[in-house]
């Protein structure tokens, strides 16, 4: 394999500002740091701290209105679809009879008094609103997965997705027992949403206090001990609370990818509040952060466009960054199959929209190099393809160069696709690396 700058092909081969997620603003991410499961823990932190606080309930902006907007019904912005049944309710300005606030974090786990000083209490990346009485049943119920044995809360059909089943698990929720002891398992459109902000809540809170009013915040911690969430329940704000159930929440967000909905609600909450849900936009970073599965590099440029599969193709580094291993691999997913395509890098970031024609951008810019190994690649049945990167063959002007140690190099996969039945091209999202 070798790299070789791009010669005839569609591309308006320009350095643009570098960008960060197509969601969040350019350099939201620039500081973190991804490398082990410890900085990218710091550094995250740092990122997504002291947002701004808004009221409960107040004459003025309050979690109503926040959540209000960012929950609202695809179909009609005069409606909101609540977060357990599914269901389409005119959206209200306050309190009403038929939804209420959901703690997906219960408040009795650690911060129950509704205090000026109680930041986690409004967060409203935890909190969601939620039919009344589904919010009842669950109550402060640890996450878990039930059985066929449990209760069910069935779903609404709204948007294609949702609807009751009467067989398990179906589309519904399900719950049993009380308190500590209970377990309530949310619906399959929805059990992601609330893993993800369980997982942003692990973060966000780590004690300490707030670095622009100086209040004291607690250290929320996910946990599978529920002794330890049991002991958390003493009806007064505490330094240290838990919740869980971890395995469970990490298995929810793998099996419910972030949705165009769960996306449009952290832009609204983020709008108001100041940080962001880092796992909506960035949800690899979990294998990091919880499983020790640190990838090398970062993405950058995400989500990519939708492809003919419905779904953004992302890229990913998998190996080493340290040159001495000479072990560093690209893979691409999400790709429609039997799909022709090739990787792209540069030493430089940018954005191009829709070059060429293509469906997608690119976020490159400067020299672009394009991996060449004897023909181009084919994402098969499976929709992937892969390739190793030869560190002595990096591409520059002058012609292929040695990977050198503190250099950062930025890759991005180019493809085949059809969209609205006309055959074009389109890119995944792009992947940063600094050799080692």
């Amino acid at each position: 394999m070798r790299l070789i700058q791009i010669t005839g092909l569609p591309l308006a081969l320009v350095a643009l500002a570098a960008v960060g997620s197509a969601q969040a603003p350019p350099g939201y991410y620039a500081s973190v740091d991804t490398s082990t499961a410890a900085t990218l823990r710091s550094s995250l932190h740092s990122v997504i701290d002291d947002h701004t606080k808004y009221p409960y309930t107040s004459s003025s902006t309050d979690t109503w209105d926040i959540l209000g907007l960012a929950q609202r019904d695809p179909s009609s912005s005069s409606r909101i679809l609540d977060v357990y049944r599914n269901r389409s309710f005119v959206r209200q300005s306050g309190g009403n009879s038929f939804y209420n606030r959901e703690h997906s974090w219960p408040t009795s786990y650690g911060f129950p008094s509704n205090v000026s000083s109680n930041m986690p209490f409004t967060d409203c990346h935890m909190l969601f609103l939620c039919d009344s009485g589904y919010n009842s049943s669950r109550s402060n119920k640890p996450f878990g997965n039930c059985t066929a044995g449990c209760g069910e809360l069935t779903t609404d059909s709204n948007g294609g997705a949702g609807g009751g089943s009467g067989v398990f698990p179906g589309q519904s929720n399900w719950t049993s027992g009380s308190f500590t002891n209970g377990t309530f398992q949310v619906n399959v459109i929805r059990k992601g949403d609330i893993a993800r902000a369980l997982l942003y809540a692990d973060v966000r809170y780590e004690g300490g206090s707030h670095g622009v009013t100086g209040v004291s915040e607690p250290d929320l911690i996910l946990t599978d001990n529920t002794g330890q969430i049991a002991a958390s329940n003493t009806g007064q704000n505490e330094p240290v609370a838990y919740m869980g159930r971890l395995a469970v929440l990490l298995d929810w967000h793998y099996a419910d990818p972030v949705d165009v909905f769960e996306r449009t609600r952290n832009d609204v909450v983020a709008s108001y509040q100041g940080n962001r849900n880092p796992f909506v936009d960035h949800p690899e970073w979990v294998d990091c952060l919880f499983a020790g599965l640190c990838e090398p590099g970062f993405p950058y440029c995400s989500p990519a466009a939708s492809n003919s599969t419905g779904q953004p193709a992302i890229i990913e580094g998998r190996g080493s960054v340290v040159i001495a291993d000479d072990d560093f691999r690209l893979l691409a997913n999400q790709l429609p199959t039997q799909s022709a395509g090739f990787f792209l890098c540069s030493q430089t970031q940018g954005f191009i929209p829709n070059p060429g024609g293509s469906a997608g951008n690119i976020c490159l810019g400067g020299n672009i190099g394009r991996v060449v190994g004897g023909q181009i690649l084919n994402s098969s049945f499976f929709g992937s393809f892969a390739v190793a990167v030869d560190f002595t063959a990096l591409p520059q002007p002058t012609g292929p160069v040695n990977a050198m140690i503190g250099e950062t190099w930025n890759f991005q996969a180019w493809y085949r696709d059809a969209v609205a039945g006309q055959v074009t091209s389109n890119f995944t999202d792009a992947w940063s690396v600094t050799w080692q």
